[in-house]
């Protein structure tokens, strides 16, 4: 599972762990390999949210990736699960950016 946490803007370096932060949502595997293009073109675009390795994005990169899953949407066309996930994680992103926050994921 990976967990995804709120990270506020004056933040710069990635957290050793999710401490005070407060949590976004979880995405597992499955949800995550349905999303696999928009994360690479996300990636691509310098906002990388690894299932993998913890990582951290900045406000800016939150944005960035808000934006390439917007614009790509319609590779899910007819993927009932990645759909599904699809929803979650642009909530996920709408809710950082309009906080102005950055996102950490850690796995476990």
């Amino acid at each position: 599972m990976l967990d995804i946490y709120y990270v506020p803007a004056f933040v710069m370096d990635m957290p050793q762990h999710p401490g005070d932060l407060e949590l976004a949502g979880s995405m597992d595997l499955d949800a995550h390999r349905s999303l696999a293009g928009l994360f690479d073109k996300g990636r691509q675009a310098g906002a990388e949210l690894s299932y993998f390795e913890d990582s951290m994005l900045k406000p800016a990169q939150v944005a960035v990736l808000l934006e390439t899953f917007t614009a790509n949407a319609g590779e899910l066309e007819g993927n009932q699960p990645g759909l599904a996930a699809f929803d979650e994680m642009h909530a996920l992103l709408k809710a950082a950016v309009s906080r102005g926050a950055g996102l950490a994921s850690f796995g476990d």
